[in-house]
């Protein structure tokens, strides 16, 4: 059968991994329809239907109006606990559903695809061939030979056994994606180190399958990788491709949890039958993990999605901005037709999510990240008369939070390689009246934590004080410091985020505040509300706030709460956090992108004499939020302005990041600040250009932007 002949193939479970996955790739060969039950899915080039194949009826409709030349059935009860607890059920969608579909090509020519499971076999110490005797362990292996046996009874039909991994088009992940967003977001999985299998990547099946259409393969077959792995070593295996934390992967046997389906510890296929038979190597496991990992990098599962679309759509390319895709559109949606706009469970969801990617113990969402440096610097009580240094290279709300407390701040110089604070100013610069350290990971580049962190130390113990440290991270969610997420505290008392529309996941306008310590985690709460509370455990009118209730004894009366500070509106709602969590998702494939474009720059600029690319330190693995370079204007013998100008006619933005805070005029009025307070950051900004970096720059951006600068420069 020619696979190019636009012949008709109809996918069932169009809607899941292998269904919607398959219809993405027979899409460009077939004309694909694509059944799905419950979960509705829309895919460019392809016809998407609603049917319950559980109706005879139904499927003989489907069968008269398309006549499709090629159906592939991969619609199923796939949770294997499920078909334990309900094997009725399991029965009734894999077996019953199966015999439908049978039925309704009894007197047509339709070529028959069943797609199997590794689970029909029973205990062996080899790989299992296919003439094996079956002996599933549990209901899921028993309906799916129940399966085959109405299946085989077709002539020509074919019947692969197989597992797989792949691309979701919503609702439950794949292992594969499962232990992308887990490790992503610093959560704990574990991994079954007795269970083996030789599962293969969707989209190597696909092409497979292509080849057994082409050949009219028929009867029973193993389809799999060459090689095989244990659950454990796959989990470990993707992570490490992704540079993850691994020792986040706990090994375990299956035999530790309480499941209510059996499970078979080799489910290792012996995949020569089919080798022989097409004539091909099979990918090894290691092979279709990295087909899956390149992928990803590529955002496959927003482009099977039909969202690799990202908003806004613009005609030029912008310093820095968004993505925002249908996944984060419907996220918003569910919470607009839900009860909680505001104070409700998408908040606590956002802030869980953070603290545990972050790694830290609290975190606190609030409406900007200036209204989270305030909070904090509210939080450790800084007042008139304190000093907080800060950097001079920093957009003013770095210090405008010490100004809106009373503080006066001290800009410290920078690193001239980094561009972050310089230790040695700030160890000038401490004093017996500093009450706290606003350190700035500028660009997404990890200030050196533990030598600051030490300068600070030192300095406690001279002026018997405690010198507080908060962490300015606005640029720097998912980057790291010595391997360890930015925002885990170790080195500080609390770190700051950002979630405007530039950083690297929003909320439109939004920010956290992340800490260890529960005391600054209540503070910083009350400070965002208005100082009230209404937690019993902290009111202070006892009295007032509570009653005697018959049959119920001491009760908080449910209206009452108390004001114990003078506080701000500086609430988050429920429809930004609901974004921010589905952003949140996609930040590791934001970081990929991000390093992809900033290695690709400093390749093309490494060589230019008259530009310096970025630095990154050896302890740093940063998720850079901006691509600065410095740029000799002088011996360009073109002002800043001119390039500017120049590259915005060629359609591409910059920016400048930033002025030296302590010239700004009010700096300068209310704290004296002038030229020559902190020389590296003057000599650094005279020179300082940002071009665009952000994850929805095209390959064809990047070049467009090198290419501009290029003829500029020359």
């Amino acid at each position: 059968m020619a696979v190019n002949s636009r012949k008709k193939i109809l996918i069932t479970g169009a809607s899941g991994v292998l269904g919607s996955n398959l219809t993405f790739f027979f899409k460009d060969y077939f004309d694909v329809i694509g059944v799905y039950h419950s979960h509705p899915v829309s895919m460019a080039a392809a016809e998407m239907v609603q049917a319950d194949l559980c109706d005879a009826r139904i499927v003989t409709g489907l069968v008269v109006k398309y006549k499709p030349d090629v159906i592939i059935h991969c619609a199923a009860q796939v949770d294997v606990d499920a078909c334990e607890e309900n094997p009725k059920l399991a029965h009734r969608k894999n077996v019953e559903m199966t015999r439908n579909i049978v039925n309704a090509i009894r007197n047509r020519k339709a070529k028959l695809v069943f797609i199997s499971t590794d689970l029909v076999y029973g205990p062996s110490n080899r790989p299992h061939k296919e003439e094996d005797v079956l002996l599933p362990c549990n209901e899921y292996g028993r309906t799916k030979v129940l399966a085959e046996e109405v299946v085989l009874k077709r002539k020509g039909a074919l019947v692969l056994r197989t597992n797989f991994f792949g691309w979701s088009v919503g609702g439950r992940k794949s292992l594969g994606e499962w232990v992308i967003e887990s490790l992503s977001q610093n959560v704990r999985i574990q991994g079954f180190k007795d269970v083996h299998f030789s599962s293969i990547y969707t989209f190597d099946l696909a092409e497979i399958l292509s080849r057994c259409l082409r050949k009219n393969l028929s009867g029973v077959f193993n389809l799999g990788s060459a090689t095989s792995l244990s659950k454990y070593e796959f989990l470990r295996s993707i992570g490490n491709s992704l540079s993850l934390n691994v020792s986040l992967v706990d090994k375990i046997s299956v035999d530790d949890l309480p499941l209510r389906a059996a499970r078979n510890k080799n489910t290792i296929m012996d995949i020569r039958k089919i080798s022989m038979a097409l004539g091909i190597k099979l990918p090894t496991l290691e092979d279709s993990l990295e087909h899956f990992v390149v992928h990803y990098r590529k955002g496959m599962s927003r482009v099977i999605c039909g969202s690799e679309a990202c908003y806004p759509e613009l005609d030029y390319i912008p310093y820095g901005r968004q993505w925002i895709d249908e996944e984060d559109i419907n996220a918003v949606v569910q919470v607009l037709k839900s009860p909680n706009l505001a104070q409700g469970p998408k908040i606590i969801e956002f802030e869980y999510a953070l603290a545990q990617y972050a790694g830290a113990e609290y975190c606190a969402a609030l409406n900007s990240g200036t209204s989270a440096l305030h909070a904090a610097c509210l939080a450790i009580g800084i007042k008139k008369g304190d000093e907080v240094i800060t950097s001079a290279n920093t957009f003013v709300a770095s210090s405008n939070c010490v100004v809106y407390c009373g503080g006066t701040p001290i800009f410290a110089d920078i690193d001239l390689k980094t561009y972050n604070l310089s230790h040695l100013d700030v160890e000038k610069k401490i004093t017996a009246r500093t009450k706290a350290v606003i350190l700035v990971h500028f660009a997404g580049q990890s200030c050196d934590m533990q030598v600051l962190c030490s300068v600070v130390r030192k300095k406690e113990k001279q002026f018997g004080r405690k010198i507080y440290i908060i962490e300015d991270a606005s640029h720097a969610l998912g980057s790291c410091y010595k391997k360890a997420p930015v925002g885990n505290c170790r080195f500080s008392d609390m770190a700051v985020l950002s979630f405007h529309p530039v950083k690297h996941i929003t909320t439109g306008e939004g920010g956290a505040v992340l800490t260890n310590s529960k005391e600054m985690y209540r503070k910083v709460c009350y400070f965002r509300s208005h100082g009230i509370t209404g937690f019993p455990e902290e009111l202070t009118n006892q009295p007032e706030g509570f009653e005697e209730v018959r049959n119920r004894g001491l009760m908080k009366k449910p209206w009452y709460y108390e004001q114990l500070y003078l506080g701000y509106n500086y609430r988050i709602t429920d429809i930004q956090c609901a974004l921010g969590i589905s952003q949140l998702r996609k930040l590791a494939m934001f970081k990929e992108r991000r390093r992809q474009i900033w290695d690709f720059y400093n390749r093309c600029f490494k060589n230019e004499g008259l530009l310096v690319i970025p630095y990154e330190s050896q302890d740093a693995d940063s998720n850079f939020h901006l691509y600065v370079v410095l740029i000799d204007f002088v011996a360009l013998n073109k002002t800043r302005t001119e390039v500017m100008l120049a590259l915005k006619d060629f359609g591409v933005g910059t920016q400048v990041h930033y002025i030296p805070v302590y010239t700004h005029p009010f700096y300068r009025d209310r704290f004296n600040g002038t030229w020559g307070d902190c020389p590296n950051a003057e000599k650094y900004y005279k020179k300082c250009l940002s071009l665009p970096i952000f994850p929805a720059m095209k390959d064809r951006d990047v070049r467009k932007v090198i290419e501009s600068i290029y003829k500029v420069l020359n």
